[in-house]
């Protein structure tokens, strides 16, 4: 009887065992698949006419793969180098017969994965390899948020790589580890890149739909008057993949310019020791100053630009009109993009003077002028009295201009009469507060709302362009430029750019862009007035 008991406890305890172990088994069975090399590449969407899937033995075996190596940055941040070998995204994507109006491109990888980017930012704008992008770091791969040395840039495309290698410049340590690899360079050598290469992609999706726009950075605290140290801190929606680019200079700021926020939102739990040193405030302000900020980020078109305008308490405020006497500085450096000259727009220069002929050489003597595009325009307005050079004999064509300074202009030129008009409350005071009554109560000129003006604020290229449209009294136009960013018209311009630029008013730049939310020069200023007045 024992024999027995002992005999069915022990099957007993033995089944009991079984399935604890066939339990534990299936608790520790993974629950997904890990991802592995894609075999294969599906081009598809309504933006593309021949939708087609390459096979990586195709990949492989086209004329047109290269090796290339590209510099890096994540959003942690580190640097990193990447080697691949690969096809041109480009060559491939011409081969599904990829339309004119496409302008998304979504990569998808084997895992799920999925990135969109824009085909502008990935296609049009041009790429680089920084081989000395770390030359300023002081360690191997880190000191992301340090800027690195653009010596030796050299422009790379897009590629599809199916042998790659992540942190090493080395091609013999290339594998298909992470392949297929969506490999790309850096617009800047600043510019994150690192969390857009897609490993194990295997399907692009083209789209024609129009790109979302991110949204325009904020400011805390908020334009206004301030004690002097003020730390001023931005911020956008995300802070993640979406940055944050600036200038304190009064220049319009691009991928180019300082980037704020360098370690990306998803980091700051694990790197909370270090998201105060890295995206840290602006500042102190101890002096008048003009912040502004754009949020640039992938899949999506820029914001617009956010001025953000600081008045120390104390500060002196100007008390002469630069169009007469303008004071002496120096000119800010202008910013040259890689092996790519300045783009100036493309404006002529009108055949007659718009006044009695003169003798501009005894008149006019500039001596920063002289081959300019603009040489013509600024010599005739100089000459017939409605701007002056600087005291040092410079114009300094490429300074910026505000909007005083431009009301100021369209007043002696157009001949406005004195009729009295608005004061606003931030131009009582101000060198130019007459001039700009007599544009408002013109028509010329609004402000911001029934108290603000902005007299100092620099002037954009579309509050330009309304401005110039009714002084020279232009009909209104259709909504449309055919500028690649006429997107980015802010509404209530959209009209007065239409008009400005059928007319030949404003021009655009060798890129076909117009530059909306671009702060006009005061060479740039000059030919628009000139172009008005032939109209």
């Amino acid at each position: 009887m024992r024999a027995i008991k002992r005999t069915w406890y022990g099957r007993f305890l033995i089944f009991v065992l079984g399935l604890l172990l066939v339990g534990s088994c299936s608790l520790a069975a993974p629950t997904t698949v890990l991802a592995a090399p894609s075999d294969s590449l599906e081009i598809t969407g309504d933006g593309v006419t021949n939708p087609v899937t390459f096979t990586r033995e195709e990949l492989q075996g086209m004329k047109e793969q290269k090796q290339l190596t590209y510099s890096a940055i994540n959003t942690w941040p580190t640097k990193k180098w990447y080697v691949g070998k690969g096809v041109p995204l480009r060559h491939l994507l011409q081969l599904a017969g990829m339309k004119e109006d496409a302008q998304l491109l979504k990569f998808i990888s084997n895992d799920g994965y999925s990135v969109t980017l824009t085909v502008k930012e990935l296609l049009e704008d041009k790429r680089y390899y920084f081989p000395h992008f770390k030359d300023n770091s002081a360690g191997a791969d880190g000191d992301g948020n340090i800027p690195g040395s653009t010596a030796g840039a050299k422009q790379v495309e897009p590629m599809i790589g199916f042998m790659t290698v992540e942190g090493s410049d080395n091609p013999d340590y290339m594998s298909d580890l992470n392949t297929l690899l969506l490999m790309m360079g850096q617009r800047s050598v600043t510019e994150q890149t690192g969390n857009l290469f897609v490993k194990y992609l295997n399907k692009i999706e083209v789209s024609t739909a129009e790109p979302p726009q991110w949204d325009t950075p904020k400011a805390n605290p908020d334009s206004g008057v301030v004690p002097k140290g003020t730390m001023v801190a931005l911020s956008n929606i995300n802070m993640d993949d979406d940055k944050v680019y600036y200038t304190t200079d009064e220049s319009t700021p691009t991928v180019h310019s300082p980037m704020y926020n360098w370690i990306a939102k998803r980091w700051w739990s694990a790197r909370a020791d270090d998201v105060g040193i890295y995206n840290h405030p602006i500042g102190p302000i101890n002096e008048n100053t003009t912040i502004k900020a754009i949020t640039i980020g992938p899949g999506k078109r820029d914001s617009d630009v956010a001025t953000f305008y600081y008045e120390v308490e104390g500060a002196e405020v100007p008390t002469t009109d630069p169009t007469d006497v303008i004071p002496n500085e120096e000119e800010p450096p202008v910013e040259q993009p890689i092996e790519e000259p300045i783009e100036q727009p493309v404006e002529e220069p009108i055949e007659e003077p718009i006044e009695e002929p003169v003798d501009l050489d005894q008149v006019v003597n500039l001596i920063d002028i002289k081959g300019h595009w603009a040489q013509k325009n600024i010599e005739e307005l100089v000459a017939s009295g409605a701007v002056a050079g600087y005291p040092d004999g410079t114009f300094k064509p490429n300074h910026t201009i505000t909007r005083a300074e431009f009301a100021t202009m369209l007043v002696k030129i157009f001949k406005v009469e004195n009729q009295g008009g608005k004061i606003f409350a931030d131009t009582a005071g101000h060198w130019a507060k007459d001039y700009i009554a007599m544009a408002a109560a013109e028509g010329l000129v609004s402000g911001y709302d029934a108290d603000t003006f902005g007299p100092n604020r620099l002037i954009t290229r579309e509050q330009m362009a309304v401005m110039i449209t009714r002084a020279a009294q232009l009909a209104d136009a259709e909504e449309t430029t055919g500028f690649i960013d006429s997107g980015s018209i802010s509404s209530w311009a959209r009209e007065a750019m239409a008009a400005a630029t059928s007319k030949g008013i404003i021009k655009g730049y060798p890129n076909n862009t117009v530059r909306p939310q671009g702060n006009a020069t005061r060479a740039e200023a000059i030919t628009v007035i000139v172009n008005a007045l032939e109209k």
